[in-house]
């Protein structure tokens, strides 16, 4: 079967950043509606079956209403947190799903690699700090997606190896390994609070594996005093502290600060960083992991994340082909509704 996944985070979005900076609110019916293109476009372009993951809105739900095709939502206990995204992509990967379509921001993206490290990926950004994901429409990651699934458009082709930080923390007796897909943080804090970064005071350093001047969030930092892109081979670290460069930073959308950079330099693939002491770790912009004053940690920046679907390259090579021909379709829209109502 030609199966596409879909992972729909109803709480990106809608962190406290909006109360206090212009940041963009990505509503409940926005989402909906991405999710019910990517449907269509799905069954249109080939897929036999979309997997669709639950959520406590029921946005999954709501956007499959009405559309006729082998849709499942998939049985899951539901927890209303980002475990419910890892247990869904986790899922995803026992399922053999051909492509993965996930909305949500840099934080989704990551939960999505944590519960599938080689995740055949679209991100579409939905989220507050959108450097991983990309504004895609709906329909266009739907097709995309199918036509990746179902063999058409070769992943060789079209799907490229994202970088990721890798990350391991030696805790007394614990040992964890975790990972970022942009940026890891290392926060002078004692709880993480709402885990979105609000206070650039207490930003201590950053290990960047993508960082454009173009971002918003942490990776900015790093961003605006060396950038470093997406496909680089290579990641930046930076330092904050007092007698360095003072540099303009958006650390949320429509909100600039100061902060002073004590050490900037460009980390190889691979190459270690080591920090001790006491700090909290913000994994691509949320506070998330508590390190003890004898804690060690280890970060390196590694090609290793999932495999990003180039959208557009995967439908040129689809018209090439001629899969938008008439007699190349595998069903017509009128045969896609149960019910001409949109929601």
């Amino acid at each position: 079967m030609s199966i596409v996944g879909i992972i729909v985070n109803p709480n990106a979005g809608k962190d406290i950043r909006r109360l206090v900076t212009p940041a963009t609110h990505t509503s409940d019916g926005t989402k909906v509606g991405i999710v019910r293109r990517a449907i269509v476009a799905a069954f249109e372009s080939g897929a036999t079956k979309v997997l669709l993951m639950p959520d406590r809105h029921r946005l999954s739900e709501k956007a499959a209403e009405g559309i006729a095709g082998n849709i499942v939502l998939v049985d899951e206990p539901l927890s209303g947190t980002r475990f419910d995204t890892i247990a869904a992509a986790r899922r995803f990967w026992k399922e053999q799903v051909g492509a993965v379509i996930a909305l949500g921001g840099d934080g989704t993206s990551r939960d999505v690699a944590i519960g599938w490290p080689d995740a055949p990926l679209i991100a579409i950004s939905t989220g507050t700090n959108n450097v991983y994901p990309s504004a895609i429409d709906g329909t266009s990651a739907g097709a995309a997606a199918a036509f990746v699934a179902t063999g058409v458009v070769s992943m060789s082709d079209v799907g490229r190896r994202s970088k990721r930080v890798v990350v391991r923390v030696e805790d007394g007796d614990k040992s964890i390994d975790d990972l970022a897909l942009v940026d890891l943080a290392f926060i002078n804090s004692m709880f993480t609070g709402a885990r979105a970064v609000r206070d650039p005071n207490t930003v201590k350093a950053v290990i960047a594996a993508v960082a454009t001047p173009a971002s918003t969030g942490l990776s900015s930092i790093a961003g605006r005093i060396h950038p470093v892109g997406r496909w680089d081979a290579c990641g930046v670290f930076v330092r904050l502290g007092e007698g360095g460069r003072k540099v303009r930073v958006p650390l949320a959308p429509g909100s600039f600060i100061t902060m002073e950079i004590a050490e900037v330099r460009p980390l190889e693939l691979g190459e270690e960083i080591t920090m001790t002491g006491k700090t909290i770790l913000a994994f691509d912009g949320e506070r998330d992991l508590p390190v003890s004053a004898d804690g060690v940690v280890t970060a390196r920046v590694e090609a290793s994340g999932p495999l990003l679907i180039d959208v557009e390259k995967t439908l040129v090579i689809a018209a090439q082909s001629q899969m938008f021909d008439e007699q190349a379709r595998h069903v017509t829209n009128k045969d896609l509704y149960t019910s001409p109502e949109e929601n």
